[in-house]
C-alpha cells in the first residue's frame, strides 16, 4: 500500500480559546502537505509525537489505525531486510535461570537440552512444559556426542561424563555418572570427523597466576566412552577463554599482565611450547588502539586462511604469521562486547542492550537485534546459535536469512 502524505491541522478554535485566549486571526493560506519523499521516510511514531503534542485525538486515532493496518506489510518488509532473528524454542517455566544449552540430537521437533543453577532440563517448541533430566548445583556447559552415545557436563566446577541415552531418558542415575576432574573452569571440544580419529576435549583449570590444561581423547571400547587423558600442560599466566585451533593446538586469551603482546597465546600440544598469537614485530599491529581504548582480548575465530581477533571493543584481522591484514577495515563495537559468535559471513557481537551482526567480508556492521541476550553454546559450523533472553528468559535459535524459515 503505497504511502499518502499526511496533513498535520492545527489545533481547534475551542482549544485555542482554552489554552491561548483570544484566538488570533486564521491564516488564509492553505496547509501544505508534507513532500511525499519525506512521508515516506518519516516513521509512524513521529507523528503520533507530533499529533500527541498538538492535542488532536480524532486525527491521532485515524493514525493508529492506519498504522495497525501497515504493520504485516511493514513487519514483512523487515523480515526481509534482516541477516537474523532468535525464533523462540522454549519459554520460560520457572525452571530457573538457563545458563548453557544445545540442541537436543535425539530429538525432532526442536528439542534442547539446557542446564541451570538446579539441574538439567528438556524441552521443546511444541510441548510448553520443561522436563527435568537431572539434578545437579550450578550448571555451567554441557556437550553432546549422539554417535558415542556420550554427554559431558560442568557443574559447581566438576568436569563429569555420563551416557545420553540414559540421560534422555530419565533412567540416569547417580552412580552412572564419572567425575572426571574438580576445579574445572572451562572446556572446549574439538571435533575430529575424520575416519579412525577421536574427538578430543581440553578442560582448562585457572588461578590467579597460573593455568593448567588437561587434554581428553574420546576413546569408545566395547561400545562404552569415557574420556583418556593424552596430556597435561602448565603455563604460567592467568587465562579466561579457549579454542581450538586444530587437534594439536588451541589459543587461549590472556588476562591483563600477560606476558604476550596483543593478549592472545598459542599452545602446542606436542612440543608444550606457547607463542603469541600476534606477530610482536609487526608495526602495523594496532597495539596504540588496543591500549588507548583498554580493550580486553576475549576471543578469536579462523575464517579461511585469516584470524578474526576479537576484543571487548574491537577486532580485526591477522594472517597465520600473526601480521595485521585489512588494515583499513578494523571493526569497532559501539558498547562492550560480552562474547561473540561466527557464522560465517556473519560475526554476533553480544552487548549489554542488543546483539551487533557484522559482515566479516565486508567489516560493516548489518544489522542490530534489540534485547538484552546471552549466548548459551558455542556451535561449531551447521550447529544452531542458541541464545537466552535476559530480559523474558526464553530461549531461541538464531536463524539466517538463508534458512526457510525466516520469513515464517
Amino acid at each position: 500500500m503505497p504511502l499518502l502524505p499526511f496533513v498535520l491541522r492545527k489545533p481547534s478554535s475551542e482549544r485555542n480559546l482554552r489554552h491561548e485566549g483570544p484566538q488570533k486571526p486564521r491564516d488564509s493560506r492553505p496547509t501544505v502537505p508534507l513532500p511525499r519523499t519525506i512521508t515516506e521516510q518519516l516513521s509512524t511514531e513521529l507523528y503520533e509525537l507530533i499529533l500527541d503534542h498538538l492535542d488532536d485525538t480524532p486525527t491521532l486515532l485515524v493514525c493508529n489505525r492506519v498504522c495497525r493496518s501497515w504493520a504485516p506489510r511493514s513487519k514483512c518488509l523487515l523480515l526481509k531486510r534482516a541477516v537474523c532473528r532468535p525464533l523462540l524454542i522454549v519459554s520460560h517455566g520457572g525452571f530457573g535461570t538457563v545458563t548453557c544449552a544445545i540442541p537436543n540430537p535425539t530429538a525432532e521437533n526442536n528439542g534442547i537440552i539446557f542446564g541451570t543453577r538446579e539441574g538439567i532440563y528438556r524441552g521443546t517448541r511444541d510441548i510448553p512444559s520443561q522436563t527435568r533430566l537431572l539434578s545437579l548445583n550450578d550448571v555451567t556447559q554441557i556437550e553432546a556426542f549422539p554417535n558415542e552415545d556420550f554427554f559431558v557436563c560442568l557443574a559447581g566446577g566438576t568436569l563429569m561424563t555420563m551416557s545420553l541415552a540414559a540421560l534422555n531418558s530419565g533412567t540416569l542415575r547417580d552412580s552412572d555418572i564419572t567425575r572426571v576432574s574438580q576445579h574445572v573452569s572451562i572446556f572446549a571440544v574439538h571435533w575430529n570427523n575424520a575416519a579412525g580419529a577421536s574427538h578430543r576435549l581440553c578442560a582448562l583449570k585457572t588461578s590467579s597466576l597460573s593455568t593448567t590444561m588437561k587434554i581428553y581423547d574420546l576413546n569408545t571400547i566395547n561400545h562404552s566412552t569415557n574420556l583418556a587423558i593424552y596430556r597435561e600442560l602448565y603455563i604460567p599466566i592467568e587465562t579466561h577463554s579457549l579454542r581450538f585451533i586444530n587437534a594439536t593446538r588451541v589459543g587461549v586469551a590472556v588476562k591483563k599482565g600477560g606476558r604476550v603482546k596483543g593478549g592472545f597465546e598459542v599452545v602446542d600440544f606436542n612440543t608444550t611450547e606457547s607463542q603469541g598469537l600476534l606477530d610482536p614485530d609487526d608495526p602495523s599491529h594496532p597495539g596504540n588502539e588496543v591500549k588507548k581504548s583498554k580493550s580486553k582480548p576475549m576471543n578469536f575465530f579462523k575464517a579461511g586462511s585469516e584470524y578474526l581477533v576479537c576484543y571487548d571493543k574491537l577486532g580485526f584481522f591477522v594472517d597465520r604469521q600473526g601480521t595485521m591484514v585489512r588494515s583499513g577495515q578494523m571493526m569497532k563495537w559501539s558498547q562492550t562486547a560480552s562474547t561473540f559468535v561466527l557464522r560465517e559471513p556473519y560475526l554476533l557481537v553480544f552487548c549489554s542492550i542488543f546483539i551487533e551482526v557484522w559482515n566479516i567480508f565486508t567489516s560493516e556492521n548489518v544489522q542490530k537485534i534489540m534485547g538484552p541476550y546471552a549466548l548459551l553454546n558455542s556451535p561449531n559450523a551447521g550447529v544452531s546459535i542458541l541464545i537466552l533472553s535476559l530480559s523474558s528468559g526464553d530461549v531461541s535459535e538464531i536463524l539466517f536469512r538463508d534458512e526457510p524459515t525466516l520469513d515464517v
